[in-house]
C-alpha cells in the first residue's frame, strides 16, 4: 500500500482535511463514507491515516450530483377506501424502497404501523433489524404542519449526511393529527413539502388520504398538489 502511495505524482494526494475542504463537507462525513466503501481512499504510516486521490474525489462529486439529480413523479397521493387498501399500498411502497443505500419513513397510527410491519415481514425477514438500526423510521404525525416539516426535513438531512443516498416515505396523512385541520390548511401543507421537501431532497414519497373522508372537490386540490395518483 505505501509502496502504492509512493508512487503518486507530488499534490495528487489529499489528507483529509484536504479533501474535506474540496468537496465542502466535514470530515465526518468523509469518514463515514469511506468506512462505507462509497468513497475510495488509501491508508498510509503506523495510524493509517486516509489519504485521497483528486480524481477520486471529483469522480465521486460527479456520481452524487447524479444520485440527487431531480426524479419526475416523486411525490404521489394515494386515495384508499379500506384500512386493508391502505396498509397493503404502504407496505409494497416501502418494500420497494428497503434497498442499500436507503432510508425509508412510515408515518401512520400506531395501529397502521403494526400491521404494515406484520405484512412486510412475509417478504423481508431483515424488517425488525431495520427498525433497529434506523433503516425504517417509525412515527406518528406532528400536531402542525410547520412541526411535521420540520420532521421531514431533519430526519432526510441528517440520513443524507450519514451517506445514504435516496429516501422513502409514506404518511397515511388522513389518520393522523394534521387529518383533523381544515382541508385547506391541509392542501397548504402538501404545497409547502413540495417545495422544502419533494423538490429540496431525493426523496420518494407517498400520501394517503382516505377517499371516504373527503369531497371529490378536495380530491382534485390534492392531486394539483402532488406529480400524480399512485397506481
Amino acid at each position: 500500500m505505501i509502496a502504492n502511495v509512493m508512487q503518486q505524482a507530488p499534490g495528487e494526494l489529499l489528507d483529509i482535511r484536504e479533501a474535506a475542504a474540496l468537496l465542502r463537507v466535514s470530515e465526518t462525513s468523509l469518514r463515514r463514507w469511506t468506512n462505507a466503501g462509497r468513497l475510495p481512499c488509501l491508508r498510509i504510516g503506523g495510524r493509517h491515516e486516509r489519504r485521497f486521490r483528486r480524481s477520486d474525489l471529483l469522480a465521486f462529486v460527479d456520481g452524487e450530483r447524479q444520485a440527487l439529480a431531480p426524479v419526475s413523479h416523486k411525490h404521489f397521493c394515494s386515495l384508499y377506501t379500506s384500512e386493508l387498501s391502505q396498509r397493503r399500498e404502504a407496505a409494497t411502497f416501502l418494500a420497494a424502497g428497503l434497498k442499500p443505500g436507503t432510508l425509508c419513513l412510515l408515518v401512520a397510527a400506531t395501529s397502521a404501523q403494526r400491521a404494515v410491519i406484520e405484512l412486510l415481514e412475509r417478504t423481508h425477514s431483515s424488517i425488525r433489524r431495520d427498525i433497529k438500526t434506523g433503516r425504517l423510521i417509525l412515527s406518528e404525525y406532528r400536531d402542525s404542519p410547520i412541526a411535521q416539516i420540520e420532521f421531514w426535513r431533519g430526519h432526510i438531512g441528517a440520513a443524507l449526511e450519514n451517506g445514504v443516498s435516496q429516501v422513502y416515505a409514506v404518511g397515511d396523512v388522513s389518520a393522523g393529527a394534521l387529518g383533523r385541520l381544515p382541508f385547506a390548511e391541509i392542501l397548504e401543507y402538501e404545497a409547502e413539502f413540495g417545495r422544502s421537501v419533494s423538490r429540496a431532497f431525493p426523496v420518494t414519497t407517498l400520501c394517503q388520504y382516505d377517499a371516504r373522508k373527503i369531497s371529490g372537490l378536495d380530491a382534485a386540490g390534492l392531486l394539483q398538489c402532488h406529480d400524480g395518483p399512485r397506481h
